[in-house]
């Protein structure tokens, strides 16, 4: 890393006010700021007066540090602004990326194959898809899983088919209703398979999905690889509605960087149109919303999507950063004027308490 001889008063002097006591010492002091940074350098845009610490520290929590590497051309020509030992960082980082992918692309390939000997054809979601798009040489996206979606009459066959190839359950928050979770020793991941989008609402299953897909080749398989737009919409549901960021003014960089990558393949009414009106629609603006402050990135969303609650969340994720304790309250004032209970009316009184404690006191170190 970088020496500063001054950095401690750096960070003494920026810090606000008061608000030491609401800072973890392993983040960045100005989290705002490093956020910043950080985005700027996912633009392939180095800032002045950068303080790679609190950079590096952030892209390694938030999963995006080999995505850095590719923007700041570290294989290439990198800025000569780039202090040499944080090249070499990100060089050992992007190298052991595409190792780590290579295994899990090849995981990928066989797993697809026994899928399909048993007449299943898997949807590929979020990272899976951008894995088998990029091909096994991908170095600037870390996954920590293989998610597939399969029809729901497919899903005793297709944990068969996966069982038969050596992978066994795995204890997680899925229900029997909603898929499985799996994995093998020896292997880089875990497999999540879904056969329903969890907590996003009712008909969001593969048959939707399907409908939004090709054709796909992978290793001896076929999968079925979504749309730009529907791929889109996958880390939407996910982060948003699902993961619950829409109430908790999170962010989860990862995806916001999967979404830039293909913001000019996505036809912004395309994409509206997977979202029903109301609460996902205003989610939704939430997301494109971070998506072009953050990242530059647009996906036209139509106008007037949205209104003031999705302009009031946008508002409050600036504040979040700045003063992190403000998180609970402001999330409460969310489920207040915008009430996530409807996405949970079939799951019963003990659900619904579990998800808004989960909501409520998760936190999830990768989501700034």
């Amino acid at each position: 890393m970088p020496r500063h001889a001054s950095c401690a008063t750096r960070r003494r002097t920026r810090q606000p006010p008061g608000s030491r006591r609401f800072l973890p010492r392993a983040i960045h002091p100005n989290r705002l700021r490093a956020l910043s940074d950080l985005c700027q350098c996912l633009g392939g845009r180095v800032p002045t007066a950068i303080e790679w610490e609190g950079v590096l520290a952030l892209a390694n929590r938030t999963l995006v540090t080999p995505a850095l590497a590719e923007a700041l051309d570290i294989a290439g020509s990198p800025d000569p602004a780039i202090p040499p030992d944080v090249v070499g960082l990100l060089q050992v980082i992007a190298e052991r990326t595409r190792a780590r992918n290579r295994l899990m692309h090849a995981q990928l390939a066989e797993a697809v194959a026994a899928l399909n000997a048993r007449g299943i054809t898997p949807i590929l979601l979020k990272g899976a898809a951008l894995l088998a798009h990029r091909g096994p040489d991908c170095a600037n996206r870390l996954l920590t899983d293989l998610d597939l979606m399969v029809r729901e009459d497919e899903n005793g066959s297709a944990v068969e088919a996966l069982e038969g190839i050596g992978y066994h359950r795995l204890l997680s928050m899925h229900q029997d209703e909603q898929g499985a979770n799996l994995g093998r020793e020896r292997d880089a991941g875990g497999v999540d398979l879904h056969f329903r989008l969890k907590r996003v609402g009712h008909g969001r299953d593969a048959a939707w999905l399907m409908a939004s897909c090709r054709p796909f080749p992978i290793g001896d398989g076929v999968a079925s690889m979504p749309s730009p737009a529907a791929l889109a919409a996958l880390f939407v549901l996910h982060d948003q509605l699902q993961e619950g960021d829409y109430w908790r003014g999170r962010i989860d960089l990862r995806h916001l960087v999967d979404m830039a990558a293909i913001a000019r393949q996505v036809d912004g009414n395309a994409l509206a149109a997977l979202f029903p009106p109301g609460r996902a629609r205003r989610a939704l603006a939430v997301q494109l919303h971070s998506l072009s402050t953050w990242l530059g990135q647009s996906m036209g969303m139509p106008p007037g999507e949205g209104g003031w609650r999705a302009a009031f969340q946008d508002r409050r994720r600036h504040w979040q950063l700045r003063y992190p304790a403000s998180e609970t309250s402001l999330t409460l004032f969310s489920w207040l004027i915008d009430p996530p209970f409807s996405l949970y009316e079939q799951r019963g009184i003990a659900a619904r308490g579990k998800e808004m404690r989960r909501m409520l006191l998760e936190r999830k170190a990768t989501k700034v």
